[in-house]
């Protein structure tokens, strides 16, 4: 946690600082509803500030919209994602096993066929909703239940390990399988939630420590990622973690949901800076990679704010990502990916422009603030020193270091700079780059 002091909390002032004269650019409330009095925090996991790969981009597609890749097809658009997450994709655990010893592979095969034809690809399944038949709690047919199976006990739950045992044996007819397809394993999705998890947390624990073991068993390489909370529970992330300390360790990576919410990156960071503090706090976990492995604008409607233009929403996208791999995590997912980012040409091509920025270069150290001016020192995979630089309110005025000899734009040009000309910068980040 090299530089995680204060970085918050000077944005926090440097916005409210600006506010006056630049209210009619920064929606009410927005700082106010991140968290500024939790805003005395360090500026990065100085742990692991990992080199970032494609399969640190991440997205998930299903059949929730016709927009987001339905029917197991893959995004056309030319931001490209190097791990696909099987969440709501119709290949949760009720949506296969439809009765005591009867499977529906069809949709997990055309998944598992994609994702071999557009390799190198990373996947994650992510666990989730019992069958109706394996529960005596509510259940809807077409959604699953939320309750642990009827056969759970403090040892695990035969039915899920059968479940668990088929899945890893299955291959598609093309012979593309599971077990040498997935190798990220999130262990049951936002079981913090009742809308997802109406156990309790050593019900969990019990039903997914045997099957983790299966996994383990049959996965080369596999990792393990924790349940991830949503909302920013460290309260429920903490008793988790707790429960593998008092038990077994079983996760690998420290997973969670935090969505922008309709509100700036930079404030908002506040709240999945809160997360990995507990992470570090806690015995044992601090060396641990995190992901926050679903985000989007909003988490009900999955799209950005109306009161933002589309500048300032390309510009949230990218600096959510940026500030995330600077702070060292290891990826960040985007849900309904190919509705948000890859049916707007805009959207797909800052992505991709941001991709082929980043990949296989690493954060010299955490982004930070200067007044309204947001700076983050990158080395590229060419070994060339660069920085990136944006505002999050307004235009303002920057003067490069002489080092610096061009920039690069999301639109994907790349522009000489001029000696000591100052540039105009946005809320769209552009790279400054040196020649060597």
């Amino acid at each position: 946690m090299r530089l995680l002091v204060k970085w918050v909390l000077a944005f926090v002032l440097a916005a409210l600082a600006s506010i006056a004269a630049r209210v009619q650019t920064i929606p009410a409330g927005v700082f106010a509803s991140s968290h500024p009095e939790n805003a005395s925090v360090r500026n990065a996991d100085e742990k692991s500030v990992p080199t970032i790969t494609r399969s640190s981009f991440g997205f998930q597609c299903g059949t929730g919209r016709p927009t987001n890749c339905p029917n197991e097809t893959w995004p056309t658009t030319i931001a490209q994602p190097g791990m696909i997450r099987l969440w709501d994709s119709q290949v949760q655990w009720h949506s296969l096993n439809t009765a005591p010893g009867a499977y529906q592979w069809r949709t997990l095969d055309g998944y598992l066929d994609a994702i071999a034809s557009h390799q190198p690809r990373d996947a994650m399944y992510t666990f989730g909703y019992t069958p109706c038949w394996d529960t005596k709690g509510k259940c809807e047919g077409g959604w699953g239940s939320t309750y642990p199976p009827n056969d759970l006990t403090a040892s695990g739950s035969p039915s899920f390990n059968t479940f668990v045992t088929a899945l890893l044996a299955h291959c598609s007819p093309a012979g593309h399988c599971v077990k040498s397809s997935i190798k990220y394993w999130e262990l049951w999705n936002e079981a913090n939630a009742e809308s997802y998890w109406n156990g309790t947390i050593p019900q969990l624990y019990e039903l997914m420590a045997p099957a983790v073991a299966l996994i383990r068993s049959k996965v080369p390489g596999a990792l393990i990622l924790t349940p991830p909370a949503n909302r920013g529970d460290t309260t429920w992330m903490r008793n988790w973690l707790n429960e593998e300390n008092k038990r077994e360790r079983l996760s690998d990576i420290f997973s969670f949901h935090v969505y922008l919410q309709n509100n700036l990156p930079e404030p908002r960071f506040a709240t999945v800076k809160e997360m990995v503090d507990l992470k570090n706090s806690t015995s044992g976990w601090s060396d641990t990679p995190w992901m926050n492995s679903e985000t989007n604008f909003d988490a009900r409607t999955f799209t950005c704010s109306s009161r933002y233009t589309s500048d300032d929403c390309i510009g949230q996208m990218v600096r959510w990502h940026l500030i995330h791999y600077s702070y060292g995590a290891q990826h960040l997912s985007w849900y309904f990916f190919n509705t948000t980012i890859g049916h707007n040409p805009d959207y797909s091509t800052a992505y991709r422009s941001m991709m082929d920025w980043l990949v296989g270069g690493h954060f010299v150290a955490a982004c930070s603030p200067s007044g309204n001016v947001i700076t983050c020192p990158f080395m590229q995979a060419n070994g060339h020193r660069s920085m990136f630089v944006w505002t999050f309110n307004g235009e303002s005025q920057y003067s490069p270091g002489t080092q610096y000899v061009d920039y690069k734009a999301l639109s994907g040009s790349t522009t000489t700079l001029s000696p000591g000309k100052p540039l105009t910068i946005n809320v769209k980040p552009i790279m400054l780059e040196t020649a060597n």
